[in-house]
């Protein structure tokens, strides 16, 4: 009759949680489980008490990743909301998109050397854009250099003026001015985005008003570029746009926001 052999599956299953126990200490709550909830406790076992301590913690452990992030690429702004339609079919409302600074290689299109001041400079005192069936398909510079728009440029996010929100838009032309270097933005949706941001005509910088709708007065200078698109996580931030955006869409219009799709 053979010798019994214990199976050594139950022990090599301890020993390997026993081996990678040590990373429950890179999950922030172990502290808070082990040092804070311990004493919370003592004073009350309410449910409630706890969960508010949780998400005071959360918020302390997310915005410490959010500063590191921002230190390590570069930026003060390394995760943001894609919050309209403006960029299909590259990104989705709702889509998180992670930025690190711009620096010298970044690709802003084609480069157009301008002998002139622009930082105040409406678009059409030195360029004429041209259409085709609606939608702009070449801009052509005073000093004679064209260019064709395609979608070649960095995605980028810079604060758009007078509005001051944060736009995420593509480059398709770098200037270089007297004044400095600019870049003219676009969002690749055709439909929604026929043009560049700052196709705005004549501007009253008084009273803020425009010849034409458009989304900032004046070309991007590089230095106000807040950060440079490298990835994308889908549909992350949904959370976010039903708490805030859609529900107060819904209690102020009676309906969710125009470039509400699928699930965000």
């Amino acid at each position: 009759m053979g010798k019994f052999i214990p199976s050594k599956k139950k022990s090599d299953s301890k020993s390997v949680k026993e081996r990678f126990a040590f990373l429950s200490w890179l999950d922030p709550f172990t502290y808070v489980d082990n040092y804070v909830l311990p004493h919370v406790k003592k004073k009350t076992e309410s449910k409630v008490v706890e969960g508010i301590i949780n998400i005071f913690f959360a918020a302390i452990f997310a915005f410490i990743v959010y500063t590191l992030l921002g230190v390590l690429f570069g930026t003060a702004s390394p995760l943001v909301i894609v919050y309209s339609a403006s960029m299909e079919d590259v990104y989705y409302r709702g889509d998180v998109i992670a930025l690190a600074s711009a620096n010298q290689n970044t690709f802003f299109g084609p480069e157009i050397n301008l002998n002139k001041h622009i930082a105040k400079a409406p678009v059409d005192t030195y360029a004429q854009l041209q259409y085709s069936e609606n939608a702009l398909e070449k801009i052509v510079f005073e000093n004679g250099e064209e260019i064709i728009l395609n979608q070649k440029g960095s995605v980028i996010v810079y604060g758009s003026y007078p509005v001051g929100l944060p736009i995420i838009h593509r480059t398709v032309a770098k200037i270089n001015a007297l004044d400095g270097t600019f870049v003219l933005t676009k969002g690749d949706n055709q439909n929604t985005n026929p043009t560049i941001d700052q196709d705005c005509g004549r501007i009253d910088s008084i009273r803020l008003s425009t010849d034409k709708p458009c989304i900032t007065f004046y070309a991007i200078p590089v230095e106000q570029i807040q950060g440079v698109a490298f990835a994308q996580l889908p549909k992350v931030g949904c959370v976010k746009l039903w708490l805030v955006d859609d529900l107060f869409s819904l209690i102020t219009r009676g309906q969710l926001p125009n470039d509400f799709k699928g699930i965000c």
